[in-house]
C-alpha cells in the first residue's frame, strides 16, 4: 500500500482504517482484563523481593504496562500464555520468599485479622481504565493492533468499546454520591471538576478541525466526543441526585429499560443509525451529534449503577479479612448476574452497542467492571496474606508505585496521552509502519507517560483546576 500524497485522501484512509469493524468476543476481552489483574498480582507478590534491588519505575513499567501492551499487539494470539506466565512467575516468587527475621508474627488467625491497610483495588481499577485506554488510542492507528479490538461500528464488543464505559463506572464508584454527599456543595464541585473536561473537549474539536485530523464520525458525532459525554453524565447525575436523592438501583434500571424501549420499539435505533433524513445524513447540530447526545441516557444509568456499587464498597463497615472475603463473594455473585443478564439481553432484546449505550452494553460494562474489581480485591487480600505469612510490610515509606502515580494525576495522564497520540499521527505514517517500528513507538509512548507520572507523583505536583 503506497502512502497517499494528498492529505485529504490520507485522512480518508485513516478514517477507513478505524471504521466499519465488528469487534471481538466478550470472552476474549475478559481474558485481556484477566491478564491485567495478573499483572497487579505479580507486582504485589514480588514487591518485597524487588525492594532496594531494582529501580521501581522500570520494574513497574515492565510488569504493569508492558504485558498489557503486548497482549493487544504482537502477542494478541497468546493471551492465555501471558496469563499463565504471569501467574507462574508470581507463584515462584511467593514460594521462594523468606520470612523476615526481625518481626513478630501475629497470633490472631488470618481471617480474624483486623484490616488496617488501605485497600487499593478501586484505585487500581481506575488506573488501569486509564492505562488500557491510553494504550489503545494510539495503538489503534497501527496495523500491529488487531482490527477486532477496534470500536465496533454499531453492534459488537470491541476492546476499545470498554473505554468510555469503564471511565463512567470508575467515576461513579468514587463520586460524592457514592459516599452520601449529595448536596449543593457537591453539585458545585461536580460542575467545577467537569470544566476541564469540557475545555479539553472543545480543544479537541477545534484542533481536529484545524489540522484536518482524521475523525470517526459515527463514534459520537461531528462535534461531540468522549470528554463531553463524561462531563455531561457527571453534571446531570449530580443535578438529579442533589434535588432528588434516592436509592439508585431502581431508577437506573427504569431509565435504561425505557431508553431500550425507545431503541427497539419507537425507531430510536433507526434514527441514531440513519439520521433524520433516513440516509445517514447530519442536518443541524443535534442530528450531527445524535449518537453522543442520546447515548448519554444509557451512560447515565450506568453511572447510577456504579454509584450504588460505590456505596456498598465505601459505606459498609468492614473491619476484618473475613468481612472483605464475604464482600468478594458478593462481587463474584453480582458479576455472574450481570453476565447472565447481558447474554439474555443480547439474545432477546438487542446486541451490545457502545454507539447507542443500550441495555446490553450497560450490563456488559457492569459485568466486566465487577469482574475486574473482584480480581483486584482478591489480589489485595492475597497481598495482605503474604504480609501476614512472611511478616513483610507491603510498601516502604518513600516507595513510588506506578499505579499510585497514574491515579494521582489521572487527568494529566490522559490529557498527555491524547496530545502524544495526535502528535504521533501528525508526524508519522502509522498505517505503513512496520511491526518493529510500531512497537518501538508504543513502548516509548507508554514509557514517557509512566515516567512523567512517577516524577510528578514523587514531587507531589498534581494537575487540578478546581
Amino acid at each position: 500500500m503506497s502512502t497517499p500524497t494528498n492529505k485529504s485522501s490520507y485522512k480518508e484512509l485513516k478514517e477507513q482504517f478505524v471504521s466499519g469493524h465488528q469487534g471481538s468476543s466478550a470472552a476474549e476481552i475478559t481474558l485481556i482484563y484477566l491478564g491485567i489483574a495478573c499483572c497487579v498480582f505479580l507486582h504485589n507478590v514480588c514487591v518485597p523481593k524487588w525492594r532496594n534491588r531494582w529501580p521501581h519505575g522500570i520494574v513497574d513499567f515492565l510488569v504493569l504496562v508492558l504485558p498489557g501492551l503486548l497482549s493487544v499487539t504482537i502477542l494478541n494470539e497468546s493471551k492465555i500464555l501471558i496469563v499463565v506466565t504471569l501467574l507462574f512467575m508470581a507463584a515462584v516468587s511467593f514460594i521462594t520468599q523468606k520470612e523476615s527475621k526481625t518481626s513478630n508474627k501475629s497470633t490472631v488467625p488470618f481471617l480474624q485479622q483486623e484490616f488496617k491497610q488501605k485497600l487499593d483495588f478501586v484505585s487500581n481499577f481506575r488506573t488501569f481504565a486509564l492505562i488500557c485506554t491510553s494504550i489503545c488510542i494510539l495503538a489503534v492507528d497501527f496495523k500491529v493492533f488487531p482490527r477486532r479490538f477496534c470500536k465496533a461500528e454499531t453492534f459488537g464488543t470491541g476492546l476499545m468499546d470498554t473505554g468510555v464505559g469503564l471511565f463512567i463506572v470508575a467515576n461513579g464508584i468514587v463520586s460524592p454520591e457514592s459516599r452520601n454527599k449529595s448536596n449543593v456543595s457537591s453539585l458545585k464541585s461536580s460542575v467545577l471538576s467537569s470544566v476541564p473536561l469540557i475545555i479539553i473537549g472543545l480543544g479537541r474539536v477545534l484542533s481536529t478541525k484545524g489540522v484536518n485530523y482524521q475523525e470517526h464520525v459515527t463514534e459520537y458525532g461531528v462535534h461531540w466526543n468522549f470528554f463531553f459525554t463524561v462531563s455531561a453524565v457527571k453534571i446531570c447525575s449530580s443535578l438529579i441526585l442533589t434535588f432528588l436523592p434516592f436509592n439508585l438501583s431502581g431508577p437506573a434500571v427504569f431509565v435504561i429499560l425505557i431508553y431500550q424501549l425507545f431503541l427497539t420499539k419507537f425507531g430510536m435505533t433507526e434514527y441514531l443509525d440513519l439520521g433524520a433524513d433516513g440516509k445517514g445524513g447530519r442536518q443541524g447540530w443535534f442530528d450531527s451529534n445524535r449518537e453522543g447526545i442520546v447515548s448519554c441516557v444509557g451512560y447515565l444509568s450506568l453511572y447510577f449503577l456504579a454509584v450504588e456499587l460505590g456505596k456498598h464498597i465505601f459505606n459498609k463497615e468492614r473491619k476484618t479479612i473475613r468481612d472483605w472475603m464475604q464482600f468478594a463473594l458478593v462481587l463474584c455473585f453480582l458479576q455472574a448476574v450481570f453476565w447472565c443478564v447481558m447474554i439474555w439481553s443480547e439474545i432477546h432484546i438487542q446486541e451490545v452497542s457502545r454507539r447507542f449505550a443500550n441495555f446490553a452494553y450497560v450490563t456488559w460494562i457492569m459485568a466486566l467492571s465487577v469482574f475486574l474489581l473482584f480480581l483486584l480485591l482478591m489480589t489485595d487480600l492475597f497481598s495482605y496474606f503474604q504480609s501476614f505469612t512472611f511478616s513483610e510490610i507491603k510498601n516502604k515509606e518513600g516507595d513510588v508505585c506506578l499505579l499510585s502515580a497514574v491515579n494521582y494525576n489521572a487527568l494529566l495522564y490522559f490529557l498527555l496521552a491524547n496530545v502524544f497520540t495526535g502528535l504521533v499521527n501528525l508526524c508519522i505514517d502509522t498505517i505503513q509502519s512496520s511491526p518493529t517500528k510500531s512497537m518501538a513507538i508504543l513502548v516509548i509512548y507508554m514509557g514517557i507517560l509512566s515516567f512523567i507520572s512517577i516524577v510528578f507523583y514523587k514531587w507531589k505536583i498534581q494537575l487540578k483546576f478546581w
